[in-house]
């Protein structure tokens, strides 16, 4: 069985900056300061961004280390609160829900997440736009788990092994768009789908060391053949429509 981990933000949906005012806004009320714009590391997870947010705002090491606990839990009841606008900044990004839908009905294929986004963070975000299920975030791995990215795929196989059985999981794709996500592919040795629709251009991916680099998931049949034709595990890579197909070679 191959586990396809999807990184969230920037990979499978993009919410604009709702997210990131709801991290400015609540750094600043825990420091006292006035809302700014602060700078957020594309890929990391949700603790070393706060963390930074809080620095950057005025707060010694000791007391954003503090002031973690309590900003952590207003991220969620934030994010929460703004889901309304998540229709109005946010959508899915090209090709995705085909993709993942194909891949739904691939037998021997599991998918779920690998992100810097708190469990219950992320959930909001992907329910938001349907997209779980398909997406089983039982076998997924999140920043609330390790602030350490490339400490989340043993965490990642370790829950894909208790729902589905340890003899039954094997190769792991990540598909993500930052260069963290590629480090954290290589890190742990599993095959990498880079995709340039965030803040990362596709020859700084392919720099970073990513498998395949794809501007989009938009051609189906390319982006099938890049997730599972390296490692598919006894998963068969299903055929798209005819309107969809390219000669596979062609990235």
């Amino acid at each position: 069985m191959v586990l396809v981990l999807w990184d969230v933000d920037q990979t499978l949906l993009d919410i604009g900056t709702v997210d990131r005012q709801v991290w400015f806004s609540l750094c600043a009320d825990l420091v006292g300061v006035p809302v700014r714009p602060a700078a957020v590391r594309q890929g990391s997870t949700i603790r070393p961004i706060l963390r930074s947010i809080l620095r950057e705002y005025g707060a010694d090491p000791a007391t954003a280390e503090r002031l973690l606990p309590e900003a952590l839990r207003r991220e969620v009841a934030g994010v929460a609160a703004a889901r309304p606008r998540f229709a109005e900044h946010g959508r899915v990004l090209p090709g995705v829900r085909a993709v993942v839908a194909a891949l739904a009905r691939t037998a021997g294929v599991v998918q779920s997440v690998l992100t810097g986004n708190q469990v219950d963070t992320a959930r909001l975000k992907l329910a938001a736009f349907g997209l779980v299920p398909p997406l089983d975030l039982a076998a997924g791995a999140f920043g609330s788990d390790s602030e350490d990215r490339p400490a989340l795929v043993p965490v990642a196989r370790a829950r894909a092994e208790a729902a589905y059985g340890a003899d039954r999981v094997g190769p792991i794709v990540l598909v993500g768009d930052s260069r963290l996500d590629v480090e954290t592919a290589r890190d742990n040795g599993v095959r990498i789908v880079a995709v340039a629709t965030g803040e990362t251009s596709r020859e700084a991916l392919a720099a970073a060391g990513a498998d395949v680099v794809l501007d989009d998931l938009a051609d189906q049949r390319r982006a099938l053949a890049a997730i599972l034709g390296g490692s598919t595990g006894g998963a068969a890579v299903p055929t798209a429509s005819p309107a969809a197909a390219r000669p596979a070679d062609t990235w």
